[in-house]
């Protein structure tokens, strides 16, 4: 799947219209950066977009990953032609994921990273109040990927929030290791977040003053559970799964947006933490460094037994995961579990439930 082609297949399309790149924007409620952005070629229009896109260039959502027209008789070959290069290219070859747990088990007896029961949140905005998460339920089995997929305002950011405790929820019991955080004392929370909790955000958060190296060691320090010697240890072991040993003495700002993003996966896992939460950890990279910091997440959760939540509006991305779980309106809508199912199969489902949700056609015939 070529991104510059699509977009130049997209600003094509849109010139037929007749239409600026302001229009379009307009039409779609994304900004004009964002459609700059996708003719470039430097990003793809999120999963939420493709049906309207497609509607409004009266084109299929075949042609939009063609980057071109397809005549109907070539129509099917074509398809399956498009679906093969999308999941070869982009998700690699049919390997199977090693699963530790993959079940959303609601036995007393699961072992859970992280457990949300009837969580709600409510925002008071003058006399009017916005139920930004309405009574969210789930599980999630330490050593497994989840991702949680939904539009923009599905209130899957918030739901994240709540779980890093940035925020706190009106009601309802968040639980993580087994130690509720629903209620924690602000003056705990700091602690918590530095001990519990590892982070992974699309903009690396990667303090530039500090070296690669001190960036990894920072969140060991804060920790203080380590002697010197053994944090050492632990960088140079992390630092060499992770293929970023050549630029531990670099700042951030001296190395490419891939390895900042492994730099922070290395930050993210050296505090051993119960649970990884990554916020759009996609959104800034192209698509080679996405796929090398998916494949990082799989070498992370097979090797560390790391436990990893995902927010993402991409269905590639999701297809990384061993389950997601689809919000709408602050609702937790529906579940994905890959199981047995091969990447093609997974990554198919995913889009599916995904028009159902919105309420399209299925984005693949």
């Amino acid at each position: 799947m070529d991104q510059n082609k699509i977009g130049v297949f997209i600003s094509d399309q849109r010139k037929i219209k007749g239409w600026t790149q302001s229009q379009l924007a307009k039409k779609l409620g994304v900004t004009d950066k964002a459609v700059s952005k996708w003719e470039n070629g430097r990003s793809l229009p999120d999963l939420s977009l493709f049906p309207p896109l497609c509607s409004l260039l009266g084109i299929t959502l075949n042609e939009l990953f063609a980057g071109e027209k397809i005549p109907e008789e070539n129509l099917k070959e074509k398809t399956d032609q498009i679906l093969m290069e999308v999941i070869k290219n982009y998700l690699g070859y049919d390997k199977k994921i090693p699963e530790k747990a993959h079940t959303m088990d609601d036995s007393p007896s699961a072992c859970n990273a992280l457990k949300v029961c009837h969580v709600s949140k409510n925002y008071q905005t003058g006399p009017d109040a916005v139920l930004a998460v309405n009574d969210v339920s789930f599980q999630i089995p330490y050593g497994s990927f989840t991702g949680i997929m939904g539009a923009s305002g599905s209130g899957k950011t918030t739901l994240l929030n709540l779980i890093a405790t940035i925020d706190t929820p009106t009601s309802g019991e968040i639980s993580v290791g087994g130690q509720c955080i629903s209620a924690l004392p602000e003056k705990d929370k700091a602690k918590f977040r530095r001990e519990r909790l590892g982070f992974v955000f699309q903009e690396y958060n990667l303090l530039d003053t500090l070296t690669v190296y001190e960036n990894i060691a920072l969140a060991l320090s804060l920790k203080n559970t380590a002697p010197h010697c053994k944090i050492s240890e632990t960088i140079q072991d992390l630092s060499k799964k992770l293929g970023i040993t050549p630029v531990l003495d670099k700042f951030p700002y001296e190395i490419s947006g891939g390895q900042k993003q492994r730099c922070a996966c290395a930050r993210a896992i050296a505090p051993n933490p119960d649970l990884i939460l990554a916020d759009e950890p996609t959104g800034a990279l192209d698509s080679h460094a996405a796929r090398a910091l998916l494949d990082t997440f799989l070498m992370l959760r097979k090797d560390y037994g790391v436990t990893i939540l995902m927010v993402t509006h991409d269905a590639l991305s999701a297809s990384y995961c061993d389950q997601i779980l689809f919000m709408k309106n602050g609702k937790m809508e529906t579940s994905l579990i890959r199981g047995e199912k091969s990447k093609q199969a997974f990554f198919t489902g995913i889009l599916e439930k995904m028009a159902q949700i919105e309420g399209g056609d299925p984005y693949v015939s």
